[in-house]
């Protein structure tokens, strides 16, 4: 009786509840772990091309309202560019496009800049549209002296034509006048070469 006790005890005294870890545990909590990294990464990229992309944006505003500011003072001519590069920002082009409105002296600016760059992160592009007055009537001006000399250069070559025109009747009525005159001439003669002849006739008698 007693040894049956003693195995009891022992058997009882046991620890119960203690598994191991399963390999397919190990193996959920590392993909876990990846996907988890993976997302991560590309939450920090994406922010990353978003503050680039902002700072970008910011920049081409600030460009480009500088450059309006310019040609609405009279700093800069109001004129009509293409890819021009910006001073002090070479990575960054600017375009202008001037339409007139139907007041004399009210024109459409558009101001469009650009920044190129090797990665598609980089490529910005901001656009601004405003109506502007002539300042000072510089471009009414130009516009102006564009369409005197026009007139002028169409009067010059109308003037030119005509002077042409004019030489080109006077040849030919000269040489009528010439063709007439070695006519006569033969005529005249042919009558005196019948004179003469009829002189000689007479002489003979």
């Amino acid at each position: 009786m007693r040894i049956s006790r003693r195995r009891t005890c022992l058997i009882e005294s046991q620890p119960h509840g203690l598994t191991g870890i399963s390999l397919f545990e190990v193996v959920l909590s590392l993909v876990i772990l990846v996907t988890s990294l993976a997302a991560i990464g590309q939450l920090i990229s994406g922010g990353g091309r978003g503050a680039v992309k902002s700072r970008l944006l910011t920049q081409g505003v600030f460009l480009a309202e500088s450059l309006m500011a310019e040609m609405m003072s009279g700093a800069t001519p109001l004129s009509s560019q293409s890819g021009v590069a910006l001073p002090d920002h070479p990575d960054w082009t600017a375009d202008v496009t001037i339409e007139s409105e139907s007041q004399t002296d009210l024109y459409l600016v558009t101001v469009r800049v650009q920044h190129q760059s090797n990665s598609s992160m980089g490529d910005v592009r901001y656009e601004l549209v405003r109506l502007v007055r002539d300042p000072g009537g510089v471009l009414l001006a130009r516009t102006t002296e564009e369409e005197r000399l026009a007139s002028e250069q169409e009067e010059a070559a109308a003037k030119s034509s005509q002077t042409s025109s004019a030489a080109g009747s006077g040849s030919s009525s000269g040489a009528s006048a010439a063709g007439g005159a070695a006519g006569g001439n033969s005529s005249s003669a042919t009558r005196n070469t019948g004179t003469s002849g009829a002189t000689r006739f007479g002489g003979g008698r």
